[in-house]
């Protein structure tokens, strides 16, 4: 079997890395724009890129056709204007007393929900000479930032009474979207489309991933891909919705740095969680929780050697987690090893790690520690 090779530029001694597949990013833009169109696609970059690199993944999705970019604070859209990047940005979180000037500053859309806000960035807009485009959210039960629909259309006045404000848009983000029964999701989109309509704001959008994929009338003038636009199957219990066609962005590789003969009745790690049942051979590996190798995948957990999976032994600790190798005798150190993505025939994916953990494939994501370098990769395949 052809061993899968340390990129270059990940050889910065580092013994973790994520290799991000920016191919593969355009791809799913690609993808998502086919499928939703004449509604556009929106790149969500929040959380830089959910953990995949922002900028690298900005450029690319915007290269494949995305319209915009969507961060969650006026601090990340900073950092992708520092970058170079000039297309429109959209910050969808609430706006803090000190965002104003910068929010005026980098000609970024921003979210307004009170007259107040709406007051305090006028003065900033007059003050930089710049027109800010403005969203208003609405809520649909999310229960988090956005406005109650009976307060939507006189927000909407007081942001078009303001000077140097733009009514661009108003959206909403439904709560449940993967449930069975879509009725409630339904009437969500359908009271928005009304509310939005009554502001005669020129864009609206309500759908992020799953909804993008099942809700087909909640498209509206673009989606926010999220999720899908790393690969990822925003709602696999729908069945096919056709998300089975997006492509992994992200594969998270380590090091195999030690061998280790173990005795049957040995232990391995703290605490003696796991003992020998046999004469074992045992692999270290460079990566550990501290890099977000949960440490709840022991027991439980694998990873890949040479195309093989090879069980995780004893507790992972910081900086190291031990593998059984005793049936992949050919593995030595210096082996990449393949914590998520594919290795030959067998692959780790995001899901099977986060049901693991009772979680969503977000989170195995954005727990990357920031110590794990991202290494831009093309694999046009």
């Amino acid at each position: 079997m052809t061993q899968i090779s340390i990129p270059s530029t990940a050889a910065v001694s580092a013994t973790s890395w994520a290799e991000i597949d920016l191919s593969a990013v355009r791809h799913n833009v690609s993808l998502l724009a086919s499928m939703v169109e004449p509604a556009a696609v929106a790149a969500v970059v929040k959380a830089d890129a959910y953990g995949h690199g922002a900028v690298n993944v900005s450029r690319a999705a915007l290269e494949a056709g995305a319209a915009l970019l969507c961060v969650f604070t006026v601090a990340e859209a900073e950092v992708l204007r520092q970058a170079g990047i000039d297309a429109p940005i959209l910050s969808l979180g609430p706006l803090l007393p000190g965002d104003m000037a910068r929010a005026a500053a980098l000609r970024i859309a921003v979210v307004v929900d009170t007259p107040e806000t709406a007051e305090r960035l006028s003065i900033a807009a007059v003050e930089h000479g710049n027109r800010v485009p403005v969203h208003i959210n609405m809520d649909s039960g999310m229960q988090r930032y956005g406005r109650p629909a009976e307060e939507v259309q006189a927000l909407a006045e007081a942001i078009r009474a303001r000077e140097g404000l733009d009514l661009e848009g108003v959206f909403t983000h439904v709560p449940d979207a993967t449930n069975p029964d879509p009725e409630a999701t339904l009437l969500a989109l359908r009271q928005f489309a009304r509310i939005a309509d009554e502001t005669g704001a020129p864009q609206r959008h309500a759908s992020a991933s799953a909804a993008a994929f099942l809700f087909a009338e909640g498209r509206f003038d673009f989606i926010r891909a999220g999720i899908a636009l790393y690969g990822v199957d925003p709602a696999p219990e729908a069945g096919d919705t056709g998300a089975g066609a997006l492509r992994p962005v992200l594969s998270w590789r380590s090091m195999l740095l030690a061998l280790r003969d173990v005795a049957r009745g040995e232990t391995v790690s703290y605490g003696g969680l796991w003992t020998a049942p046999r004469d074992s051979r045992i692999g270290v590996l460079g990566v550990g929780y501290a890099d977000g190798l949960r440490r709840a995948l022991s027991p439980g957990g694998s990873v890949l050697v040479r195309g093989r999976r090879a069980p995780i032994r004893g507790a992972i600790c910081m900086d190291s987690t031990m593998v059984d190798l005793t049936e992949i005798a050919e593995a030595g150190p210096g082996d990449v090893v393949t914590l998520i993505g594919n290795d030959g025939d067998e692959s780790i994916l995001a899901w099977e790690l986060a049901r693991q953990l009772e979680t969503i494939p977000y989170e195995i994501f954005t727990g990357i520690a920031a110590r794990v370098p991202r290494v831009a990769v093309e694999r046009d395949a």
